[in-house]
Formats: structure tokens, C-alpha cells, sequence
């Protein structure tokens, strides 16, 4: 029998609190949003980026609702049916305006969505796995990915706008995504309340936001040393 430690927003919080945890911490992240990066090192990992979020990819954070409660999964239904009905929420648009705003051709754009980096690859295989094995650990990745994702994708709007000279015409995506970084909080935040009921769904929750953890950071890295 697996005994608690702490209570499942105590264990969360000490997650949350180590450096690890955040991706907006990490190096090769800061660099771009304090406008170290060269724009050739912003526009990889924009192109890195784009076949995570376009495509079949942008489905993967939607694996979980065959796990989930049937008033849970209506909201990630919502949320797919936002995606491909109103324009700011169209992924595919999104992300290709702004790659574009960068200088990347179209023929880049079309090689990354059929030849995505094995990091992409396997940052959109291990969210899908988890979200479709079990609600609790389907939260641990919303936990890092949901949660997340509407505040890193506002930073970066922030930095294309003010060290890289996008306009914001094409960032009208990653804005409209940083305007749900509170309510996805909030989901995430009671969906933890609800699928995390014992300690064994908190011990692989916990595990599974580790390992979208490390396949985002293996992402964010895979473009290598930035240019002074």
C-alpha cells in the first residue's frame, strides 16, 4: 500500500517550485524572451515548434477526454471545435504566420510538418500515451502542458513583438492562446481535485508531467548553442 507524503497540492507545489518544472526557466527559452537569440536561432525553434501544435499533433492534449468525466471531456471538445472554427484559435494559421514573420519559407514549413525532429515527435507521442492511458495521468501532462503552454506562448508573443520585429498580426494566435492561461489554470486545477485520489494517481501523475517535462526540455535544446 502506497502511503501519502503530503497532501496532492502540496506534492504538486514542490514540483512547481523546482527549477526543472518550468520551461520558462530554462536557458535556451530565456534566451529567445530577453532577444539574446539570433533571429536564425528563433525562427528553428519556431519551426521545431510547428509540428507540435499544427496538424494531427495540435489534437494530442484532447487524448484524455476518453477518460474523462463526461462534463470534462465536453470542454475539450470545446476547446477542439474553438480550434477549428474561430480564426485566433487556428493553430495551423498561427504558426505558420508567425514562422513566416520570421523569414521561414514555405517549403520549411512543409518539410518540418513531414519530417518534425524526433524531439517533437516524442514530445507529442508521450503526452498522447499518458492522456490516453488513465485520467490521473492524462492530468499530469495538462498539469505541465495546458497550464503552461497560454504563459510561455504570451512570453514569446512578447519577444517576437519587441526583439524580433513580428508583427502583431501574426502573433493574433499565440495572444489569443495567452489570454487562457487563467482558465486553464483553473480546469487543470480542479481536474487535479478530481482525478488525483489517491496516492498512487498522484505518484503517476506526477511521473508523467515529469516526462512531458523532459520531452519539452529535450525540444526546447534541440537547436543548439545561441549566438551571442
Amino acid at each position: 500500500m502506497m502511503l501519502a507524503s503530503g497532501t496532492t497540492a502540496e506534492l504538486l507545489a514542490l514540483d512547481d517550485a523546482e527549477a526543472w518544472a518550468d520551461p520558462g526557466r530554462h536557458p535556451a527559452w530565456t534566451a529567445v524572451t530577453t532577444g539574446q537569440a539570433s533571429p536564425e536561432t528563433v525562427r528553428g525553434l519556431v519551426l521545431a515548434l510547428y509540428p507540435v501544435f499544427t496538424g494531427r499533433a495540435r489534437y494530442m492534449l484532447a487524448g484524455k477526454v476518453t477518460r474523462l468525466a463526461p462534463d470534462d471531456g465536453k470542454e475539450i471538445f470545446a476547446d477542439l471545435h474553438r480550434a477549428l472554427t474561430v480564426p485566433e484559435a487556428d493553430a495551423d494559421a498561427g504558426w505558420a504566420a508567425v514562422a513566416t514573420a520570421l523569414g521561414a519559407t514555405a517549403g520549411q514549413l512543409e518539410a518540418a510538418a513531414a519530417g518534425p525532429p524526433a524531439e517533437a515527435s516524442d514530445l507529442v507521442t508521450v503526452a498522447r500515451e499518458h492522456g490516453m492511458r488513465s485520467a490521473h495521468e492524462g492530468v499530469g501532462v495538462a498539469w505541465v502542458l495546458d497550464r503552461r503552454l497560454p504563459v510561455l506562448l504570451g512570453q514569446l508573443a512578447d519577444t517576437l513583438a519587441g526583439h524580433y520585429g513580428v508583427p502583431e498580426q501574426a502573433l493574433r494566435h499565440l495572444r489569443f492562446r495567452a489570454t487562457q492561461a487563467g482558465a486553464e489554470a483553473d480546469r487543470v486545477a480542479r481536474m487535479s481535485g478530481r482525478y488525483l485520489q489517491d496516492p498512487w494517481q498522484v505518484y503517476e501523475a506526477r511521473r508523467a508531467a515529469r516526462e512531458v517535462l523532459w520531452a519539452l526540455t529535450a525540444l526546447l535544446e534541440v537547436q543548439g548553442p545561441v549566438a551571442p
